[in-house]
């Protein structure tokens, strides 16, 4: 599975996290609208359950950028160094991340703050029933922030999603259903113009970034990822819960997911010095639904998945253990 790199341009601002499980569902809804359920079922649903994803992607990354491994923020840094600004700092440079994944340690003066999205003051909204498309009487008042890329420089001004493909049918079905997501957007609320964005040209290999470093022992994870349960649990990671829904274009009235634990962009594996491509697992339907709402889109021939891959690159994890 070769590395490629497809750069995004966006046009509006966004509601979504551009995160790797949204962004690889999305990417199912559009195979299921534009190329009806089998396709969806026998293409993406059957391959993800079985292990086998005909792609894996990145989280959409600012940039020429790259998450610091969590590795980074337990190195011995120089006497003197604020610590408080190396746990808030969030993104490394091409070459700073490259010298990471060979165990080095950048001056803590190239570490890049979190402060690339920038979230625009929240708009009020009115909560509309799914089941009848009115106004809730009460409660129904909610606010929702913009985000917007903070350009440094004209490459940050765009976005870059790194992926790998199992073969050329699946990296141009990749690319298909990523320029029908673009006629639409991404995310929440792209009715109101929210998550436009535009291709920027085709997608690039990266070789040298799957180049193994010197005693390469284990992997950095680019994506928003959960581990599969035969995945390797030596590592480091920074974990959340995400509260997902589904998309409107099912007729359900109630579209929340189970609460999810996911795994940040920056974890941290060991294996073995064994190049591991990705990690992860796509969740069945009865893991991320109420059995209520799974057993009504069973009973419509519907089955959902919450694909959660994570892409991995090899590199070499200097500390003895972890403990």
């Amino acid at each position: 599975m070769r590395l490629h790199r497809l750069t995004l341009i966006p046009r509006s601002p966004w509601r979504t996290p551009w995160q790797a499980d949204t962004l690889a569902g999305a990417l199912c809804a559009v195979a299921a609208r534009t190329r009806g359920p089998e396709f969806l079922r026998s293409r993406l649903i059957d391959p993800m359950l079985a292990g086998k994803p005909p792609f894996v992607l990145s989280d959409a990354l600012p940039g020429d950028l790259f998450p610091i491994p969590i590795w980074l923020r337990l190195a011995e840094w120089p006497l003197g160094t604020d610590l408080k600004a190396v746990k808030r700092a969030r993104w490394l440079t091409r070459d700073d991340f490259k010298l990471t994944r060979a165990g080095g340690v950048p001056p803590p003066d190239r570490l890049i703050p979190d402060s690339l999205v920038l979230m625009n003051d929240a708009r009020r909204h009115n909560t509309l029933a799914r089941d009848s498309d009115a106004s809730l009487e009460d409660g129904g008042l909610f606010s929702r922030p913009d985000a917007v890329l903070v350009s440094r420089r004209d490459d940050n001004a765009r976005l870059a999603v790194y992926f790998r493909a199992c073969n050329d049918e699946a990296t141009d079905l990749l690319l298909d259903l990523m320029y029908e997501l673009s006629l639409t957007g991404f995310g929440a609320d792209t009715a109101t113009g929210r998550g436009q964005f535009d291709l920027a040209g085709e997608a690039q290999p990266v070789p040298d970034l799957d180049v193994l470093p010197p005693n390469a022992n284990g992997v950095v994870v680019l994506s928003t990822f959960q581990p599969a349960p035969d995945d390797p649990v030596d590592g480091l990671w920074d974990a959340f819960s995400k509260f997902a829904m589904l998309g409107p274009d099912l007729g359900l009235a109630d579209v929340r997911k189970h609460t999810l634990i996911l795994f940040r962009p920056g974890a941290v594996f060991r294996t073995a010095g064994v190049p591991v491509p990705f990690f992860g697992r796509a969740l069945p339907m009865d893991l991320i639904l109420p059995k209520p709402t799974a057993a009504e889109l069973c009973g419509r021939g519907i089955e959902i998945i919450h694909p959660a891959f994570g892409l991995a690159l090899p590199a070499y994890l200097p500390a003895e253990d972890f403990g």
